[in-house]
């Protein structure tokens, strides 16, 4: 029996090679098998674009970020400091991923080549940054700088004296 994807293609799926995993016995995994791969992968970065960008949102709450500059310095170092950025395969995982995986490019009108060396981390970098920037915008979370109080002083603690 064929599925409506095999009968959309005109016939079984001839799968993607590979040894890891399948259902036809022969080691290699079908397309459904390697989309749903991608599909969960993407869920994972984007979970973790999420969570940063939840993290931005208290940073900015608890008065650590205060305007555009610690905004940008709390992002750069947050993607800097991610798993994402640090480790040359989830740099490879944040390109398969992100809907801007084009970012560096259109940051810096050039490509990220260095000698003969491809700068993976840079790729990375600039396309989890505009994931966060954009995931930010998108929950409402960025204040409006020109008309935000300065952020209001901690008081101290009841039964300590500030100095």
């Amino acid at each position: 029996m064929m599925s409506r994807m095999q009968a959309k293609r005109g016939g079984p799926s001839k799968g993607r090679g590979g040894s890891s995993g399948g259902g036809r016995g022969d080691g290699r995994i079908t397309e459904a098998q390697h989309d749903e791969a991608i599909r969960i992968l993407r869920a994972e970065y984007y979970q973790s674009v999420r969570a940063a960008a939840q993290d931005f949102g208290r940073a900015v709450k608890d008065g650590e970020i205060t305007d555009q500059e610690s905004m940008s310095e709390w992002v750069h170092q947050t993607v800097d400091g991610s798993y994402w950025v640090i480790y040359t395969h989830a740099n490879f995982q944040v390109l398969l991923c992100s809907d801007n995986q084009d970012a560096y490019s259109e940051q810096f009108g050039e490509p990220p080549v260095e000698g003969n060396s491809i700068k993976w981390a840079a790729l990375a970098f600039a396309a989890m940054e505009q994931d966060l920037l954009q995931q930010i915008s998108a929950e409402g979370l960025e204040p409006d700088w020109n008309n935000m109080e300065e952020a209001p002083r901690r008081r101290p603690m009841p039964g300590r004296r500030s100095r």
